[in-house]
């Protein structure tokens, strides 16, 4: 039986990039990600990156969504922006909706 091959930084791009049409950029210690995500909010962008650890592949999201591609690589050289706790891939990849072209996000009204 093949062992099963745990997710890098750099195969995370690759995976991402093929499941959400992301672009990715691969630097030191990890892979800068963004995403169109037209089918949860018209004309935004979200940016993430992965990281490799000891413990195992950790996936962090920016808070915000943005306007322009350039806004979210711009939002990822900038160390101060919020981002949302990282996450290890296997619980991350169970509940993001990236990659997932049917979700839909309903505004609630308070």
């Amino acid at each position: 039986m093949a062992k099963k091959v745990k997710m890098n930084a750099k195969q995370f791009g690759l995976w991402i990039e093929e499941q959400a049409g992301a672009k990715s950029r691969l630097g030191p210690g990890r892979t800068d990600c963004v995403v169109n995500i037209d089918h949860i909010e018209l004309g935004k962008f979200a940016a993430l990156y992965a990281v490799d650890s000891a413990t195992g592949l950790v996936v962090v999201e920016l808070v915000s969504s943005f306007a322009s591609e350039d806004q979210a690589w711009q939002a990822l050289q900038d160390e101060s922006r919020p981002a949302h706790p990282p996450r290890f891939y296997a619980e991350w990849v169970g509940e993001q909706y990236l990659t997932d072209k049917t979700a839909q996000v309903e505004q609630l009204l308070i």
